[in-house]
């Protein structure tokens, strides 16, 4: 029920806001996320252990095919805040990414991927060092 609840609050976020993007992830870990952004900003549910992200992130060119995004994340239920750098190079149908989450207190996943967008979606194939494949499909308005 709970789930349902979040989903409906995504969508009403969405609609109302004009969300930038909207976008559904799962891991072979199990883990789910179900997600919302507007400039700069977005809103994370992970499904299956009712968890809440806030991210606010700023990406910043370094060249023309390189880029940098760091991140800011508060987990709600952990209240917990880390940083995420990640690189970005741009090839010209794709993105490959490498990324480190960690706070004051402790070192976390490491991942690497690639960013396929394709018009007005983005598809998202994965690894991170908790040996977990991640998908994900982002759909832009």
């Amino acid at each position: 029920m709970r789930e349902y609840l979040i989903l409906l609050i995504l969508i009403f976020v969405t609609t109302t806001t004009y969300s930038q993007k909207i976008g559904y992830e799962f891991r072979t870990n199990g883990k789910a996320y179900i997600s919302t952004s507007y400039a700069g900003f977005e809103i994370r549910h992970r499904t299956d252990k009712k968890e809440n992200r806030l991210t606010y992130s700023n990406k910043l060119s370094v060249s023309k095919k390189l880029a940098f995004t760091l991140s800011l994340h508060y987990k709600i239920e952990k209240d917990q805040a880390t940083i995420e750098p990640k690189l970005i190079y741009q090839f010209k149908k794709f993105n490959l990414w490498v990324q480190k989450e960690f706070n004051h207190k402790e070192n976390m996943n490491t991942a690497f991927g690639v960013d396929l967008p394709v018009k007005d979606f983005t598809y998202r194939v994965g690894w991170d060092s908790s040996n977990t494949i991640r998908f994900r499909l982002m759909k832009k308005f």
